[in-house]
């Protein structure tokens, strides 16, 4: 057990995630820190090797000591330690594996000065029955977090190519994927910043569709119930007999008004006519007004009824 406050994290590659520290928190209070963090002795103190996670979460928990491990490691080989911890974990995203794979590989080719081998490091790390003391790099990753050695080549690659600036603009956006990172990292430096930035800019509005108007009607036919939509239809069929039958009616007196007017004109009585003919404007004035009302009924008709045979088409869920 060492004291929580004599664990430095200065210089750690990557900060701890409030949503993991969280998640961590309610682990750890509910059973235990079941893992212990890895530690160096430095000075008075200790520096964080691996754990960043489960030392905060225990710092939010209030604890003032936690178990840990102490390894007696330099400075390159706690960056690989720290690389190897987090290229393991499934929450990195493609501009952060290519840093950690760039910085892994920077600490290991300093402890292992011999698998450099100029412009051919590539081809020569790779060949098989290599006599090197130290596996090349690639295997040596592969070996510690799992991945294959042509992801970790991969990975690399980009690290290297695509600069820390570029790297850490693209970080957490839309842009932070591999394929993102293979279309800039052969561009220069300059332009591969230009590029980020060019792409990260927010796409120009789209006029926005123009909305229809609401028919009143309409609205107040899908807020009915399937009950009050029969008497409503029920209603409506009994006004479009009703109004049919006005219409008819109205038919009628003007025909029989059109046949006074024809028996006025035969007999040439002036006064009778003028009567007749105002009479009978009035007749077609009011016969056009009961049409236009039963077409209006008519369109009411057909609107309720679509509304029912949608309603019967539901599908209703009794629970």
């Amino acid at each position: 057990m060492i004291e929580i406050e004599k664990i430095s994290t200065a210089g750690r590659l990557r900060q701890a995630s409030p949503r993991q520290v969280e998640a961590l928190k309610a682990s750890i209070a509910e059973v235990g820190l079941l893992n212990p963090i890895t530690v160096c002795a430095e000075g008075d103190g200790f520096v964080l090797v691996a754990g960043l996670h489960r030392l905060e979460a225990c710092r939010a928990l209030g604890w003032t000591g936690i178990a840990a491990v102490v390894v007696d490691l330099n400075e390159q080989r706690r960056i690989i330690a720290e690389c190897d911890e987090n290229l393991c974990g499934p929450t990195l995203t493609a501009s952060e594996r290519a840093e950690f794979t760039r910085r892994r590989k920077e600490a290991y080719e300093a402890i292992h000065p011999e698998t450099v081998h100029g412009e051919n490091q590539h081809t020569r790390s790779r060949q098989v029955g290599d006599s090197s003391e130290a596996p090349r790099f690639t295997a040596d990753t592969a070996a510690a977090t799992g991945q294959s050695e042509r992801v970790v080549q991969r990975d690399a690659e980009r690290g290297e190519k695509v600069s820390d600036e570029a790297l850490a603009m693209i970080r957490g956006t839309r842009l932070d994927t591999g394929k993102y990172l293979d279309t800039i990292k052969n561009l220069p430096a300059d332009e591969q910043l230009a590029r980020v930035q060019a792409d990260l800019e927010p796409a120009p509005p789209q006029p926005a569709e123009p909305v229809a108007p609401v028919d009143p009607e309409r609205r107040k036919i899908a807020r009915m119930t399937t009950e009050a939509m029969i008497d409503e239809i029920i209603g409506l069929r009994a006004s479009l007999v009703d109004e049919s039958a006005n219409a008819s009616r109205m038919k009628r007196e003007r025909d029989d008004l059109a046949a006074k007017l024809a028996e006025a004109l035969a007999g040439d009585q002036g006064k009778t006519i003028g009567s007749l003919q105002s009479q009978l404007r009035a007749a077609k004035f009011a016969r056009d007004e009961a049409l236009a009302a039963t077409k209006r009924m008519e369109h009411r008709l057909k609107k309720a009824e679509a509304r029912v045979k949608e309603l019967e088409n539901m599908e209703v869920s009794f629970s």
